[in-house]
Parts: structure tokens; C-alpha cells; sequence
């Protein structure tokens, strides 16, 4: 009879040391690692909402960066900076979709394109769902040109039809980024030297440099009259965004295949390309950022 009080004591003492159902949640200032939605359990999602209404979504592109550089180079660009960002703040990070506007691009074969209105619905609707779990401040990071129609009008949809806000963080954000330049960097604008060397800091075994060149550029005849003119009269320059970047159909001359001999668009050589201009690049970003959702969490949920 004297072993029963005996073995419901060893019944606890073994309970006691069984592990935890759920562990304590790690955010990423504790530890220093990203935070990554689809990495995430919903336990920790829950944990995380406790303390934190906030999350980053990338966007980014699958287009053609010329003959070196993956086709997801915006994407990798995008999702790289905000994972560094949430290393550094412990906001979550929530890559939604690996395509965006390209259509411009598509005289290269592997490029992908979604309407910008399809993009816009896609952004707003992944919105909608996360703040049904409390998510209420949402920062955008594009880095790609083409998806800025479309990230101006999600975030006035979010701003204007619902109870939470949006900003852009990347391209379009309202904070300053400090400018980061090389000689001769004017007319690099597209899987140039930048992007080079910004993929070689993050992802250098996505790059190709055996293959990387110099492009041939060839302007529009209606930009090349544009750019001589806007010697004497700079406010022309605002027109140059007209004429590059745009469908093969409008008959303007921009498409990538039309201007450009490989699909970069550069006057440099992206063989110039070094991982620490690319790191230079990159913080930059990064650190704008930070500053700004350090700042944004002094304003109580």
C-alpha cells in the first residue's frame, strides 16, 4: 500500500521533466535571425501578435536580368533586404508573390508578368487575411519599377477601406535612403554593375559572372532627341520613363529586347560588379528602414 504515494511522486517528477508542448516563442531581436512567415508555425504567429502588429511584405519580379544575373534577381533583392531588416527589428516578413509587371521584358524567354491590377488584388486580398489574425501595420518593399502602380494603389486601398495602415519601405518610401553611387553609374539601371554587385553580396552563388557583359545599348530615336534636348532643358528629364520600359506593342522602341542586346541595361559592365559596393547598396536600404520601424514602435497599437 506505502509504493502508491511513491509512484504518483516519480509520475510527477517524470512529468516535470518532459519537454514543454510549445516552446518559449524566439523573436528575431533575441536572436538575431529573421523572422519568415512561411517558416513560421501558427503558434508562433500567435506569440508573435501578442506583442507585435507588424509585418513586411516584399515584392519583386521574375523578369530577365541579362545573361548572368537568376531571373528572380528583384525577388531575391526584395525578400534579402527585408530579412535583414527583421533581423534586425523582429518584424515579420511575408513574401506573398515572386512575380510582378514585366511585360517589358518578355522578349527574353523565363520572364513572368501579372497585370498590375492582378498584382494589386493579390497584395490587398494576403492584406485582408492577415488582419483578420491582428496584423494592423503593413510595410511594403518593392524593388522593382514596374510594380510601383501597383503598390501605390494597394496601399491606398488599405489606407482608405480598412482599420490598418500601409507604407512603402523600399522603392517609394517617404524617409530618406542614403544615395549610393559609382563612377559612371548614371545610365546603370537594369542587371548592371548595382544589381551585380548587390546579388554577390547576397546570393553570390546565383550569379553567373562567366557569362556577364557589356550590353549594346540602343535608344529610341524619340528618347535620344528627349535626352539631347534635356541638355539645355533638364525638366525633359521627366519624360525619359516614357519611352524604356514599356511593351514592344506600344511601338515606342523600349522594350528590353529593343534596347538592349542582352537585357541588361546599363552603360557600364557588370563585370565591374563587387559584393561590397553591393553590401553598400543594400544597408543603405536596410538601414532607412530600421530607423523607421524603430521610430514607428515608439507609437503605442
Amino acid at each position: 500500500m506505502r509504493t502508491r504515494p511513491l509512484t504518483i511522486c516519480l509520475g510527477i517528477a517524470s512529468l516535470l521533466l518532459l519537454p514543454a508542448p510549445f516552446p518559449a516563442f524566439s523573436t528575431a531581436a533575441q536572436d538575431g535571425k529573421p523572422l519568415v512567415l512561411q517558416e513560421m508555425t501558427w503558434f508562433d504567429v500567435a506569440e508573435y501578435l501578442k506583442t507585435n502588429d507588424m509585418v513586411i511584405i516584399p515584392i519583386g519580379s521574375t523578369e530577365q536580368h541579362g545573361p548572368h544575373l537568376p531571373l528572380g534577381t528583384d525577388y531575391y533583392e526584395a525578400t534579402g533586404a527585408c530579412k535583414l531588416i527583421s533581423a534586425r527589428t523582429g518584424v515579420i516578413v511575408a513574401p506573398v508573390v515572386m512575380a510582378g509587371y514585366s511585360i517589358y521584358h518578355s522578349g527574353f524567354p523565363g520572364t513572368l508578368s501579372l497585370r498590375p491590377e492582378t498584382l494589386e488584388q493579390v497584395l490587398f486580398e494576403t492584406a485582408e487575411v492577415l488582419m483578420r489574425y491582428g496584423f494592423r501595420r503593413f510595410m511594403f518593399f518593392n524593388y522593382h519599377g514596374g510594380n510601383s502602380a501597383s503598390q501605390t494603389a494597394v496601399i491606398h486601398r488599405i489606407n482608405q477601406t480598412t482599420e490598418a495602415v500601409a507604407v512603402p519601405i523600399g522603392i517609394g518610401a517617404s524617409f530618406p535612403i542614403e544615395e549610393v553611387r559609382f563612377p559612371g553609374d548614371e545610365a546603370d539601371m537594369h542587371g548592371g554593375v548595382s544589381e551585380t554587385s548587390m546579388m554577390l553580396f547576397l546570393y553570390p552563388e546565383l550569379v553567373k559572372m562567366e557569362r556577364a557583359e557589356k550590353p549594346r545599348m540602343t535608344w529610341p530615336p524619340k528618347l535620344r532627341e528627349i535626352m539631347a534636348l534635356a541638355k539645355e532643358h533638364p525638366e525633359l528629364g521627366a519624360l525619359f520613363g516614357l519611352y524604356q520600359g514599356v511593351p514592344e506593342e506600344t511601338g515606342k522602341g523600349g522594350s528590353s529586347r529593343e534596347i538592349s542586346s542582352n537585357g541588361v541595361w546599363s552603360e557600364s559592365d557588370p563585370r565591374d560588379g563587387r559584393a561590397e559596393l553591393g553590401e553598400k547598396i543594400i544597408m543603405a536600404w536596410v538601414d532607412a528602414a530600421v530607423r523607421f520601424i524603430d521610430a514607428w514602435k515608439r507609437v503605442k497599437r
